[in-house]
């Protein structure tokens, strides 16, 4: 099998590195422009309680007392150093939602072995409504995506050098992220497989590898389960003891495994398998202020003007390309051997396949987050390999990038409720 994760880059770092850093601006400035001026809705305001809560008294709750507790401990220590206005409620949100565009761009170079499709792949990100939105808020999606990447960029560094203390940085990044969402465990068992093959394939004596097999698990699994488990020191401080702690995550995961949310499941997207093959949306209201003197109801949130309306609408010419890339990078892979591509195939599917197949509970569209990293190396992919061949096709491919921006331009502003300012984008969407 061809080394996909050794392959040397095409561009120099310089250059790179470079493109990198705007695409990064780029998306700290999207996440940050009037930040300010958007209204605190009663997620944001909550999760400062309950990080407070949780710091302070090692109490769960009120609100998403089921998820684990990194979130808590972030939020708690940027209001400690910012207050708790809106760079100490969202600052870690706006932080990893940034960061979280690099290490798309990172993680594509390496598994990819192509710096074109590193760098489309992060402005894909960048530009992603839903990425954008939840970037915004106090919540805790948005570190479905960072940690991941996060660790599986250390396990391609791994796989280049062999060298553990990489393996190591990966088993405390995989940590943070089981700290963060539970869906952290699907790209960590894949992580753990793909280097557990690498290991076995070595030239060495059998007792070799068994030995380094060990070595990895106990950093990939172990180290991982400490770290987790030391998020919870708030709560083991209340007198708690290590069978409780094991009766607490069995009621997180019920919990979870049931969870519909609020508001009428069916008027909502709550299918996963939806978010591939048509538009999908993640909707937030906020109400602004209630006026006494006008107690009339709120009929339309999108025109009523004491209401802000964020709405996360999948770009279609980006969403819709993921499932004919995954189905054309696999065959890539699988026809060349090639490690890295195989390696990012994998990774979105054990990502996307047991959110698609639940049938318990609705998968909201912010659920997407843990997938969508995974998803666009493989289109970044797809249209480097086929568009960049000729001139004609290079001219069809900055036509293509064109269509993507412009329709970004109307996604973005709906993904900060802004669309209502804009009289005629205003009344497209009142028809819809």
């Amino acid at each position: 099998m061809s080394a996909g994760l050794l392959t040397t880059p095409d561009l120099p770092d310089r250059r790179f590195l470079a493109g990198m850093l705007v695409v990064t601006l780029v998306a700290l400035g999207l996440r940050v422009f009037l930040l300010p001026s958007q209204p605190v809705s009663y997620d944001d305001y909550s999760m400062g309680v309950t990080a407070i809560n949780y710091m302070e008294s090692g109490q769960l709750g009120p609100i998403m007392w089921n998820h684990p507790e990194l979130g808590n401990i972030l939020v708690y220590g940027c209001m400690k150093l910012f207050g708790t206005g809106v760079l100490g409620l969202k600052g870690p949100s706006v932080a990893i939602g940034t960061l979280s565009v690099l290490m798309v761009g990172l993680v594509a170079r390496r598994v990819a072995g192509d710096s074109r499709v590193a760098l489309l792949a992060a402005l894909f990100w960048a530009l992603d409504p839903l990425a954008i939105d939840l970037s915004r808020q106090a919540v805790h999606e948005i570190y479905m995506s960072f940690f991941p990447l996060a660790g599986i960029w250390c396990i391609c560094r791994y796989r280049a050098t062999e060298r553990s203390r990489w393996l190591f940085g990966a088993g405390i990044l995989f940590g943070l992220g089981l700290a963060a969402k539970w869906s952290m465990l699907f790209p960590l068992v894949v992580s753990l497989a793909f280097v557990a093959y690498a290991i076995w394939r070595r030239q060495e004596s059998l007792s070799t590898r068994i030995a380094a097999m060990a070595g990895a698990s106990a950093q990939l699994l172990l180290l991982p389960l400490l770290v987790y488990l030391l998020t919870f020191i708030p709560w083991f401080g209340r007198g708690y003891s290590m069978p409780e702690w094991l009766a607490l995550q069995r009621s997180m995961y019920q919990e979870t495994k049931l969870h519909s949310g609020l508001g009428q499941v069916e008027q909502r997207d709550h299918r996963a398998l939806a978010w591939f093959v048509r538009p999908v949306s993640w909707t937030d209201t906020m109400i602004n202020r209630v006026d006494e003197e006008d107690p009339a109801p709120i009929e339309n949130a999108m025109a009523d003007k004491r209401v802000t309306l964020l709405v996360a609408l999948s770009n279609p010419f980006v969403w819709l390309l993921v499932l004919p890339a995954v189905f054309f990078t696999a065959r890539r892979g699988i026809g060349e051997r090639n490690e890295g591509l195989l390696f990012a195939v994998t990774l979105f599917l054990a990502a996307y396949l047991p959110l698609a197949f639940t049938h318990s509970r609705p998968i909201f569209v912010n659920a997407a987050l843990s997938v969508l990293p995974f998803a666009l190396v493989p289109v970044a992919y797809l249209l480097v390999s086929i568009l960049s061949t000729t001139p004609a096709r290079r001219r069809i491919f900055t036509l293509y990038l064109a269509l993507v921006v412009l329709a970004s331009i109307p996604l973005y502003l709906l993904a900060i409720g802004k669309v209502a300012e804009v009289p005629f984008l205003r009344d497209y969407f009142l028809q819809i």
